[in-house]
């Protein structure tokens, strides 16, 4: 009863603007989570060496199992023709193709494979064929050019690397313990969701796919190559070499991680040699040149969490020499590919806004060029006959495959996946605007509530990107769907504002030491000119929400202002204190103005928490226990100050979820809780309660 009446005095405050769920006059609907969970997800676009084909995974996600198959797919590059080539239900990934474009290795667990194998497909036709299976995962596969064998990434145990039965039997016997302690003396010890305490080591290793033998490229190595568990190598075009990036800082990593580049025999004739000794900082992501006479790698000299951009350098196999290529372009640069003669870069790099396409003179970085302008493109390939295929997406459609002609800039969507699905509903009116803020020029995105009627009342959301130094991209987002959110009847506004990466690095790195006031006054500058730009915009209806850093923002705002009706923190930091407990704490001396054991007034001056005693604004607070980048104290840590302090406020707790939500039900759950937060503090619509049903099979 209670309950019904708080209902209707909602509904009375806040007038619906026709926003119920089913179709409109012209036939469409209105995005729900449940819809975007049932979009097929492109990713991993790989180019056979003829040209002729191209293979990229589909993801596909059921509800009511609440997981998702991976399967792999090919496009005829001639005639846009796509075709299935694995049928899996489970995880078909990393596919690499052979040198003959034939064949393709890929990595899948399948029947009784305990993790990930390595299997191989014909592209004509017939059954995967198993390569290899190790006690621990196989990644990043890579065919060597003599087309008899495949160099990959795995982990080991290194006291048992040389004994494959063995390892294997220690594995076992580790899941089997019921001793559940976690023991380390490293300042790194987990990262993102992963504790790195199990003393496990990563290994280049390289498979002779006739016989399967094995052959250990780095068998000294008894660490992570990176501490991030990434893997990044590249082969030369005689196959003699891998470039391989290792993290040169040995435990227990008490200085920032040394990331250098390393040339690996694919023999294993000769200790990996260490190409980048002159940077101490991070040297990540090499690229033979065509004519194998040179490595193009990305580099950065400052601390980590800086916000400086990465650069493109050159190492001289011959000289030993490193030179920076990019020069001044204001540009992070980004998934770099050569065209065939080597004379020409393609890369990608956010740019106001946008992820576009651009092409240099690969000799001294001139002739800078933009061949694909805007969305968020990734994985170029560089094809026959001048043209480039690539990934993208956009905030109006999902990942797509997509070809561009480099001599007329001519664009083509090869894949329609989603383009059906998408069709069916009515979307909100996207776009890019650019407002002043302390002299400054700031862009934002800004999504109008779907059906439009400049004539009503509607409520803002502003949505805080995190990071600090990221950027909000011109792209679909299946975690934050702004689509989701506008169509509870609000205008959501995504602010690129002082600290976001592709304004250049001056704009990502004014941040440093200033979370708080300098992004608030972006924040807030923002706000006023979509007020006095629309006056649809209802000023007692608005509300502010961000994760991560933006979730950081939300609890400054709530310390700062009471301009928001409620606000929305989801894995925020909250206390720069309790922050020492997150996966990577280096560089917190100059994000955060200091470090507990001196400069704690300058810490103090930036932390929301030194700030409570302004806190009044209804919160809602999300976390997942899994968060190592933002520990979930952070989250029970302000939930619990606004509960003692009696600020209206809710909880969501996912025992199962990292700092992102990646569950198909939990997901759902998420907007039915953000959208209901904003209905009842600034109207809008609710989404209608979730009620899983039972597994795909099961009666009932």
């Amino acid at each position: 009863m209670l309950k019904s009446f708080l209902l209707a005095a909602v509904l009375a405050a806040f007038p619906l603007a026709d926003l119920a769920a089913e179709a409109a006059p012209g036939g469409k609907k209105l995005l729900t989570p449940q819809d975007i969970w049932a979009m097929k997800r492109l990713g991993t676009l790989r180019l056979s060496p003829d040209g002729a084909h191209a293979v990229f995974t589909v993801t596909e996600f059921s509800i009511e199992k609440d997981k998702s198959t991976q399967n792999l797919y090919l496009l005829e590059t001639a005639t846009g023709k796509v075709r299935r080539l694995t049928h899996s239900e489970s995880s078909d990934g990393a596919p690499t193709w052979s040198p003959d474009s034939q064949v393709i290795a890929f990595t899948s667990k399948r029947g009784e494979d305990k993790v990930p194998a390595l299997y191989q497909i014909r592209i004509d036709g017939g059954e995967a064929q198993e390569i290899l299976e190790l006690p621990f995962a196989i990644q990043h596969p890579r065919w060597l050019p003599d087309g008899k064998r495949i160099v990959f990434s795995t982990r080991v145990l290194p006291a048992l690397a040389g004994d494959r039965k063995a390892m294997a039997k220690e594995v076992k016997r580790r899941k089997d313990s019921k001793i559940s302690a976690k023991v380390s003396e490293n300042r790194t010890y987990r990262f993102w969701d992963t504790w790195q305490a199990d003393g496990e080591a990563n290994r280049l290793m390289v498979v002779t796919v006739a016989d399967k033998s094995v052959k250990d490229l780095t068998p000294k190595r008894d660490f992570l190559f990176q501490m991030s568990a990434e893997v990044e190598f590249d082969v030369s075009p005689d196959g003699k070499y891998v470039a391989l990036t290792m993290n040169s800082t040995p435990p227990p990593f008490r200085d920032e991680p040394n990331n250098d580049i390393y040339l690996v025999s694919t023999e294993g004739s000769e200790e990996p040699k260490n190409l980048t000794p002159d940077n101490k900082k991070g040297d990540t992501h090499p690229i033979w040149a065509p004519d194998g006479k040179s490595i193009y790698f990305g580099r950065q000299v400052l601390e980590v969490q800086a916000g400086e951009i990465r650069r493109l350098w050159r190492h001289d196999l011959a000289t030993g020499k490193n030179t920076l290529v990019s020069g001044a372009h204001d540009l992070g640069f980004d998934d770099w590919k050569f065209s065939a003669d080597g004379k020409t870069l393609y890369f990608i790099a956010e740019n106001k806004g946008s992820v576009p396409i651009f092409s240099l003179n690969a000799a001294d970085g001139s002739g800078l060029k933009t061949v694909v302008p805007d969305g968020s493109c990734a994985d170029v390939a560089v094809g026959k006959n001048g043209r480039l295929f690539f990934l993208q997406d956009s905030m109006n459609a999902p990942t797509e495959v997509f070809s561009v002609e480099l001599a007329n800039g001519q664009r083509k969507q090869l894949t329609n996946f989603n383009t059906e699905l998408l069709a069916k509903f009515d979307l909100g009116k996207t776009e890019s605007r650019t407002f002043k803020s302390n002299g400054k020029d700031v862009q934002m995105w800004l999504v109008y509530p779907p059906r439009y009627d400049a004539s009503k009342k509607y409520g803002l959301v502003q949505i805080l990107h995190g990071g600090p130094q990221t950027m909000v991209r011109d792209t679909w987002g299946y975690r934050w769907n702004p689509h989701i959110f506008a169509a509870g009847g609000y205008f959501t506004a995504h602010i690129n504002r002082t600290g976001s990466t592709g304004f250049g690095e001056k704009f990502a790195r004014d941040i440093n030491e200033n979370w708080g006031d300098v992004v608030m006054a972006d924040i807030m500058a923002g706000t006023d000119d979509l007020l006095a730009k629309f006056p649809s915009i209802d000023p007692q209806r608005m509300a502010a929400a961000g994760g991560s850093y933006g979730g950081y923002l939300a609890s400054w705002l709530l310390g700062h202002t009471d301009r928001f009706k409620c606000l929305i923190s989801h894995a925020g930091v909250h206390n720069f204190f309790g922050q020492w407990a997150g996966d990577v704490t280096y560089g917190w001396n100059h994000v955060l103005g200091g470090v507990p054991w001196r400069d704690i007034p300058a810490m103090n001056r930036q932390n929301p928490m030194f700030f409570a005693k302004n806190f009044k604004t209804p919160t809602l607070v999300i976390h997942g226990e899994l968060d190592y980048r933002v520990p979930v104290t952070q989250g029970l840590e302000l939930y619990g100050v606004l509960q003692a302090m009696g600020v209206p406020s809710r909880l969501v707790y996912y025992p199962n979820e990292n700092h992102w939500i990646l569950k198909p039900q939990n997901s759902i759950h998420w907007y039915g809780e953000f959208r209901g937060w904003l209905a009842r503090y600034i109207g809008g619509e609710a989404l209608p309660e979730f009620k899983p049903g039972p597994p795909e099979g099961a009666e009932g």
